[in-house]
């Protein structure tokens, strides 16, 4: 989420929550168990929750600040799933609103815009295993702290990890028959592999089968189209990049480019399912 996009959100919640009170007071009663009233209230609590929470962290606001709102949707939804006091509503929307704007919306405008977001950062992480999510969340530790080029690194070995599991799971007897193949191949576009591997466990794939010849393996394989290993040899490329002296930057775009290929290409694709 960009800020001009969070700063509606807030305006969005802070409106929602003030027509909620108003909702409430025209009820005139003193239990609360309309449906209308609880859907409303269980509406904004999600808006806070699912839009919000994950990403003020980002526009400079604090965890305790963050904590404080945390507890209050967390009460206000809970009201919402049984029948309440409609005081007790209306004290926690108040306490909610009274420093909304000051403690939220100043401190977000104030703050400069980052690109990098928990977004995206969280999102790479849903479709990993354990062991991926241990790199992988080394590397969105490096990018948080703008040490991009080990953010890349990193990355790049969890994806490769990943890959190499698929090929286990094909088979290394079929791993090496793709590599048979293909040095027989003379036109078109495999013409130019010209390796034949005969691996028998993860360790050796790992030792002896560069990332390169891994992924046009896997796209003869049927694992990945043409296009999908172009934008792969790019994240490939982008890692060597980083992992060695020269002049080419690693900015923030590169870093969103490289975590949403692998996220879409590879640990969300169930061909590579392990």
């Amino acid at each position: 989420m960009m800020k001009e996009d969070l700063i509606i959100s807030i305006n969005n919640l802070e409106s929602s929550l003030e027509r909620l009170k108003v909702l409430i007071q025209k009820s005139g009663v003193k239990l609360v168990n309309r449906r209308e009233i609880q859907e409303s209230t269980q509406k904004v609590s999600r808006n806070w929750f699912e839009d919000v929470e994950p990403v003020i962290a980002n526009f400079g606001i604090t965890s305790d600040i963050s904590q404080k709102y945390h507890t209050l949707f967390t009460n206000l939804i809970s009201l919402s799933t049984k029948i309440s006091l409609a005081s007790t509503y209306l004290v926690t929307i108040e306490t909610i609103l009274k420093s909304f704007r000051s403690e939220l919306l100043v401190s977000i405008l104030k703050s400069p815009e980052k690109k990098v977001t928990m977004e995206y950062a969280s999102k790479i992480l849903e479709n990993v295993t354990s062991e991926e999510k241990e790199y992988l969340n080394e590397a969105l530790g490096c990018s948080a702290n703008k040490f991009f080029r080990a953010s890349i690194v990193l990355g790049w070995s969890a994806t490769i990890h990943r890959m190499q599991k698929t090929i286990e799971k094909m088979g290394f007897t079929e791993f090496n028959k793709k590599t048979d193949e293909m040095k027989k191949i003379k036109e078109g576009r495999f013409k130019r592999f010209q390796k034949s591997y005969k691996v028998n466990s993860l360790s050796e794939l790992r030792a002896t089968v560069f990332d390169n010849d891994l992924l046009w393996v896997l796209e003869y394989s049927g694992f990945i189209d043409v296009n999908q290993h172009d934008r792969l040899s790019m994240c490939f490329t982008m890692r060597n990049n980083s992992a060695h002296p020269g002049e080419a930057p690693i900015t923030e775009e590169n870093l969103i480019s490289f975590y949403s290929d692998l996220k879409n290409i590879v640990f969300d694709n169930p061909k590579f399912k392990i």
